[in-house]
Order: structure tokens, then sequence, then C-alpha cells
């Protein structure tokens, strides 16, 4: 999913991870799996992210940062499971709003050089705080992206670029805090492989799926996290 639609991985994850392993410890794991599959498939198509974009989402990011692992550091693994079942169930609303036409949106693809930088920066604050709190920055940047309706190829190889650069600063935050113990980096590890092959297939799905397709499958997607995230709480 991350791979084919530049999305998806912490969103399906997040609540499995943290309903198996029963401890705050998953978000870390979680980020290390996001930070190797989002730069894995990012490789190959960071070129065409719009750079004025990318760099006001990354820079906005580090301002949340801070605020994310205050939140990570005071809750507990039952309230990681309410936000993350919460969070994910309000993007699939606000996005099937947008596309019944409840929510105003413009119909058309357009240029990133000409977005409101106000609301990117204001994105990117959010997602890092949701990057570090709960290794999820995907909805609220996918919200966004969604709601600006950039090209498939933009608003994929943007996410992932973005994503990349979330999950490394992220990773390295709950290292200098302790959470990336050396038994969870053996757990990331064991479970690399399969991350890996299925971003192998889902770079070459991405290939074979039109515009109008992707987002149709894009809401899908999120349903079906959302009811997934609400049931695992």
């Amino acid at each position: 999913m991350q791979a084919t639609f530049g999305f998806g991985f912490a969103i399906l994850a997040a609540p499995l991870f943290l309903v198996v392993m029963e401890s705050t410890g998953a978000i870390p794991v979680l980020a290390v799996l996001n930070l190797a599959v989002s730069a894995f498939v990012c490789a190959q198509t960071w070129r065409r992210a719009p750079v004025r974009l990318l760099g006001l989402l990354c820079a906005a990011s580090v301002a949340g940062f801070p605020i994310g692992l205050a939140l990570f550091r005071g809750a507990d693994v039952s309230a990681l499971k309410l936000a993350a079942g919460l969070v994910i169930m309000v993007f699939a609303l606000l996005l099937l709003g947008r596309e019944r036409g409840y929510i105003l949106a413009s119909r058309r693809a357009v240029d990133a050089s000409r977005l409101c930088a106000p609301i990117a920066l204001l994105a990117g604050a959010l997602s890092g705080v949701m990057g570090a709190a709960l290794a999820m920055p995907g909805p609220i940047a996918m919200l966004y992206l969604s709601a600006a309706r950039l090209p498939k190829d933009q608003s994929r190889a943007l996410s992932l670029a973005f994503f990349s650069f979330v999950y490394a600063a992220v990773c390295l935050l709950h290292a200098w805090d302790g959470g990336l113990s050396r038994e969870r980096l053996w757990l990331s590890a064991q479970l690399m492989i399969a991350v890996l092959a299925g971003a192998l297939a889902g770079q070459r799905l991405a290939r074979h799926i039109p515009e109008a397709r992707f987002r149709q499958l894009v809401l899908v997607i999120l349903f079906i996290a959302g009811l997934y995230a609400v049931v695992s709480v």
C-alpha cells in the first residue's frame, strides 16, 4: 500500500502492532519499518516531488516533533490505540465529505507552487506531531494533498519523500529517548524482508492504476483502515 499509493503502511499497521505487542514500543518499531519502505520507494520517485512544497512540509514538521514526543511519553498503549483509531476514522470521513461535495475543493489538478504556504506549514507541523506520537504522519499530509488535488505522480512522490524525512527524524528522536532498544531493532530487522517485498510488489502495481481509480482506491483503503482501527480498540 505504501509503495502503491504513497501512504498506508502506518495507518493499517499501527492498530495491529499496538494490539499484538501491547506496548508503546510498537511506535518506534513502526517508525523503523516505515522509514525502510518509504526510503526504498522514494529512491526512485523523489524527483517528481514539488521541491518548494516538500521543503515547507519538512521544515514545519520539525516544529511538531517535540510536541509529539511529549504526547508519546505521557500516553499508555490504550490511549495510543484510541488515538490511532479516531484519527483514521476522522481522516476517512473528511475525505469522503470532500469527494461527495460536502467539503468544497478544487476539482482539477493544481500547480504545487501556487498552494497556500500557511496551510502547508500547518499540515507539516501536525504531521510532525502525529509522526512522533503515533508513527503516523500520513493522515494529515494525505488529507492536505488530496484536498489540493495534486496529480497522482506528484502526490505519491511528495508523500514518500516527506514521510522518509519524518520517519528518519522520528527514529532518531526515539533512539535518543531510549525507545529503540536492541530487542526492538532486532524485531524490526526480522520484519524488514516482508516489508520490502511488499514495497517492491506495490511499486510495480502503481504503474497500472489510472488517476481516477487511484482516488477511489485511496478512499476505500481509508475506510477499511478506519473500521479496523476502531474495532481493534
